[in-house]
């Protein structure tokens, strides 16, 4: 029973640290990719905490989480872009717009700098939940 818990846990900080994320992003208007190195170590850090350290699952747990949170976070962006276009709600767009074009808005704002930092978050996360305290 702990171990769903602490699974659920990680999952839900890193759909909320995405969605955190996008709202800085948003609320700045700069680009805050910095921030997923951020997420990930608060992801491991509550990994660790909920009992998954020195553990191959917990490292893995810590990287799908990462990965979650970023890629939520460009979900929750590219909506945002496409209703400031459209001048339309972000509810009704996030609905509107589905999981393609929102990818492929998100992919094409990214840069090779973007994705070696989200790569090195992932990376990040798994190590500090693997490594020795």
């Amino acid at each position: 029973m702990n171990q769903i818990v602490g699974v659920a846990t990680a999952l839900m900080c890193a759909l909320a640290a995405g969605a955190v994320w996008c709202v800085l992003q948003l609320y700045s208007r700069m680009d805050l990719i910095g921030l997923s190195l951020l997420v990930g170590a608060m992801i491991a850090w509550i990994l660790r905490r909920q009992g998954f350290g020195r553990s191959l699952s917990g490292a893995l747990l810590a990287a799908v989480c990462t990965t979650i949170a970023c890629v939520y976070a460009g979900y929750l962006l590219a909506a945002a872009k496409v209703a400031s276009f459209l001048g339309i709600p972000m509810r009704s767009t996030l609905i509107t717009i589905g999981p393609d074009m929102a990818g492929a808005i998100a992919w094409a704002d990214l840069t090779p700098i973007h994705i070696g930092t989200l790569v090195l978050a992932v990376v990040l996360s798994a190590w500090m939940v693997w490594r020795k305290a």
